[in-house]
């Protein structure tokens, strides 16, 4: 997009987009994958295992089947409706759990964690599959010198309403007046009444058409160019290696809230804190990474990002260091400060990764390169499943330490990556 060309509706788009995500990231604070989620299945199993699957069914669903809808959202010259029908079902997916914790008493619990992954599953798999032309809209509407500018303000203003989500939280989990679980029934109500307000504003966003799209490929020969899009592009091919690898540490995160519960014995209404430093980390990482790519630093993001994704996991498990019972108000700090640098490197990193990759892709090539470096992310939803194992048999601590050493050697590998330049065409 030229930058110098008049963009219409800036304004209003701008406002739009920003509304849109922070209303959805207030909702979505009612039900966090990383701390609500993981508190809500410790009373249905104990089991690592179990646990960890809702990291397997986020990350999976979210990224894998991102590859192939990137075909068909690339030949349309109006994204939007795509994705607005893609979020409706999404949204719509949180009545599958509420359904379940409404009628819970007549269920068991393994029906309550199916109904969990079930609702995740169509959330995230829907989600992902209308992010990819929601970047494009992004990338079409908003010029590239003000694109940092509106990841900030989106981090910024969803991360306020989430903090607020965050407090919220505290005071329903393990109140007394709301016993399991009428605390996750309004948690989960909440959720899917804010989504469907907060699609409102995702409505109002005037697209611009693209007049120049590639008819959508057959399949065959779209997976066939895949590996050449790896094969020709370095930078591409690098940054793929260190989401990878920082990606790898991300197993571990819906083993925090187990581990503070039930090994350092804090309470379950901590879990409000967790939300609440998960969303201060995403608010000030998401700026952070934005506002560093609008000044050209958009490496310099990305191996920051690297280097909180390695602390996060570290700082819990140097708690198993320590020869003596951890003192409460150590150990809630430790874990918040975990929660902090999660929110910084998994939460916030799509700032960082898409900033760079728009800026290094044609636009016509966009869509592609985004769903395939998701996709790719995607094989990552193997581990959180493993990770249970390895906390079920070795403890917390160790899941925790294995998950730093990815982290450690993809941020030595984004000192490799190279300075932001366009690529060609395929």
């Amino acid at each position: 997009m030229d930058v110098a060309a008049p963009v219409p509706h800036l304004r209003r788009n701008f406002i739009f987009l920003v509304l849109d995500a922070a209303i959805f990231s207030f909702a979505i604070s009612f039900v966090d994958w990383t701390s609500v989620l993981p508190s809500l299945l410790g009373h249905v199993t104990q089991l690592p295992f179990l646990i960890g699957i809702i990291g397997s069914v986020q990350t999976g669903c979210w990224l894998l089947p991102q590859l192939f809808s990137a075909r068909i959202v690339a030949g349309r010259k109006h994204k939007l409706p795509m994705v607005i029908v893609g979020s409706a079902i999404s949204r719509l997916g949180w009545g599958v759990l509420l359904l379940a914790l409404i009628f819970y008493d007549r269920l068991s619990p393994a029906a309550i964690l199916i109904a969990c992954y079930l609702t995740l599953g169509i959330f995230t798999s829907m989600d992902g599959v209308a992010s990819l032309g929601w970047y494009d809209v992004i990338a079409r509407t908003i010029p590239s010198s003000m694109r940092g500018r509106l990841l900030g303000a989106m981090t910024l203003c969803g991360g306020l309403l989430a903090t607020v989500g965050g407090y919220l939280v505290q005071r329903i989990v393990g109140n007394p007046a709301l016993p399991y679980p009428s605390d996750y029934r309004l948690m989960v109500s909440l959720t899917l009444g804010l989504l469907a307000v907060g699609i409102i504003p995702l409505i109002l966003v005037k697209e611009v058409a693209e007049e120049d799209v590639m008819p959508t490929e057959p399949l065959g020969r779209f997976v066939r160019r895949l590996p050449g899009l790896l094969r020709d592009r370095q930078s591409f091919r690098r940054l793929v290696a260190v989401q990878l690898l920082v990606g790898m540490s991300s197993f571990a995160v819906p083993f925090y809230t187990p581990y503070a519960v039930l090994s350092l014995h804090l309470p379950e209404a901590i879990v409000g804190t967790f939300v609440i430093g998960v969303t201060l980390g995403q608010m000030l990482g998401g700026g952070t990474w934005g506002y560093l790519g609008d000044v050209g630093h958009k490496r310099t993001a990305i191996r920051l990002l690297a280097a909180c994704a390695f602390l996060a996991p570290a700082i819990a498990a140097s708690l198993q260091l320590v020869p003596f019972p951890v003192p409460t108000t150590i150990a809630t700090a430790a874990i918040v400060c975990s929660y902090f640098f999660i929110g910084c490197s998994v939460r916030a990193s799509w700032v960082a990764y898409t900033n760079y990759v728009i800026e290094i892709a044609e636009p016509r090539e966009r869509p592609v390169l985004i769903g395939l470096m998701n996709t790719l992310s995607g094989v990552l939803a193997i581990l959180a499943p493993l990770g249970g194992l390895l906390a079920g048999v070795f403890g917390y601590g160790a899941a925790f330490t294995v998950a730093a050493v990815p982290a450690a050697i993809g941020l030595a590998l984004s000192f490799r990556l190279h300075v932001p330049e366009a690529i060609p065409t395929a």
